[in-house]
């Protein structure tokens, strides 16, 4: 990506020239507008129709229109009135493009503004442009606010067309790629590959270090393998800065790689998490986003060619455990039924833990007893729901945090409460299963509540047990 505006005033008097050929680049080439420079001075020496023009001209292959950035501390008022010119240019770029062959950008403004956001995108929406794009997210970069930029993404990934390409303008740092796409965002574009290595700043994926604090590279790129970081502050001419340049490139491009293949894998939430722990800023990031779990649900794959991981409590907000809460209860048919509780162990699906495999197969399909297991990663699990994804398909820790197995205990305990049972039979087992035991306690009268020791009952006598509760039921 390279700028119109720049371009055209750095050959005033010449005429256009393929972009291409200027950057010696055969592939696509996108070109800003000048609206940076307007952020940064206040205003730039080009009407929009003139950079719509010059952009047809130099045979851009993604174009953007002239808008007004709303910036990081315009107040609403200042907010409101850049939305409604930058609509404005929108429109009258619209009459003047000639080039359908070109991808034309309509930028969404708004700043940190919600309402606004929303409004502008609503705006935009209605307006037939190619790509979609957020403006005025450098400043929240830079101030590591990725909590407010998450709420401005929502806010504009919301009304957009879901069809159309979103582009979020002033990207650059691969920290924060898994988030962003995560949210939706399809392109990014921002110089600060250069930028730092002109300050001597290295880019990983978990951060940023300083070439002069650092000992070693780790990273074994081309720019990185055959040298060290004291050589490198010690060559000549702009070598390390080159260097740096190169190594960080190589690292976005990485990142976008690794990005790429963890969706292919199904397993971008959890580059998340392991992303989140690098940096407290991105811990925010990742508990704002989870905060938004139901949005992203709506686009989360119904199932993925690869199982996943359950984490912990960081696990408990991805979509697909919203997707597995919402069909927990339509699932169970059979209702003031006995309900026969039993662990939901490390072998899924659950009833075909080799332990508890034949209880399970005794009472399955019994017409008056109905089968539920308490999974650490799912708590509530009835067999109904037993082989489907991703319960099947979860690895997940045998012990967990006390706290997390508390909250999943609670849920057990209610969700049984949900399906008024005639009586509950609870098989404990582990430290998961006394928690959950006495969370039942709490909720049942004793008379409903029969408790069977899994740890020391065998398969056959827990059988016989259900059997004999069956038949003084009878």
């Amino acid at each position: 990506m390279t700028n119109a505006y720049l371009l055209k005033r750095g050959r005033q008097g010449l005429d256009p020239v393929d972009v291409h050929e200027t950057l010696d680049y055969p592939s696509t080439v996108a070109t800003d507008s000048g609206a940076y420079q307007i952020l940064e001075y206040g205003h730039v020496g080009v009407t929009p129709e003139e950079i719509v023009a010059y952009q047809e001209k130099i045979n851009t292959d993604i174009g953007v229109i002239l808008d007004v950035p709303t910036g990081f501390k315009s107040d609403a008022s200042r907010a409101r009135w850049t939305v409604d010119e930058t609509v404005r240019r929108a429109d009258r770029a619209l009459e003047v493009i000639t080039r359908k062959d070109i991808l034309w950008v309509g930028p969404v403004q708004g700043g940190v503004h919600l309402k606004e956001v929303e409004r502008s995108a609503q705006l935009m929406a209605r307006r037939d442009f190619d790509i979609y794009a957020l403006g005025s997210p450098t400043e929240l970069m830079e101030t590591q606010r990725y909590d407010v930029l998450v709420d401005m993404i929502i806010a504009a990934k919301g009304v957009l067309p879901k069809g159309k390409p979103f582009h979020l303008f002033g990207a650059g740092h691969p920290v924060l790629f898994p988030f962003l796409v995560a949210l939706g965002c399809d392109l990014f574009d921002s110089a600060a590959y250069a930028l730092y290595a002109r300050a001597g700043r290295y880019l990983t994926p978990e951060g940023t270090l300083l070439l002069g604090d650092m000992v070693e590279f780790v990273c074994p790129c081309p720019a990185c393998v055959d040298t060290s970081p004291e050589e490198l502050m010690r060559s000549k001419d702009n070598e390390a800065q080159t260097r740096l340049i190169q190594h960080n490139l190589w690292t976005c491009f990485s990142e976008l790689r690794r990005v790429r293949e963890a969706i292919r894998k199904g397993r971008l939430w959890e580059l998340l998490e392991l992303r989140s722990h690098a940096h407290p800023a991105l811990k925010e990031c990742f508990t704002r986003i989870s905060q938004y779990a139901e949005f992203l649900e709506r686009s989360t794959p119904a199932v993925k060619p690869h199982g996943i991981f359950y984490l912990g409590l960081s696990s408990d907000s991805r979509p697909e455990k919203l997707r597995f809460v919402s069909t927990l209860s339509p699932s169970v048919e059979e209702r003031r039924t006995l309900v026969l509780v039993l662990p939901g162990r490390w072998r899924r699906p659950f009833h075909e833990d080799p332990r508890y495999e034949s209880v399970a197969k005794a009472f399955d399909d019994h017409p008056k007893i109905s089968i539920l297991f308490y999974s650490l990663a799912w708590g509530p699990v009835p067999i109904e729901l037993d082989e489907t994804f991703p319960i099947a398909q979860t690895e997940s820790p045998n012990e967990g945090d006390p706290v997390v197995l508390q909250g999943k205990a609670r849920r057990v305990s209610e969700f049984l409460q949900s399906l008024h049972p005639k009586g509950v039979i609870f098989v404990s087992d582990g430290v998961y299963g006394r928690i959950v035991k006495a969370e039942l306690s709490k909720g049942f009268a004793k008379r409903f509540l029969t408790i069977l020791n899994g740890e020391s009952l065998t398969p056959d006598a827990i059988v016989k047990s259900v059997e004999t509760k069956l038949a003084r039921r009878a």
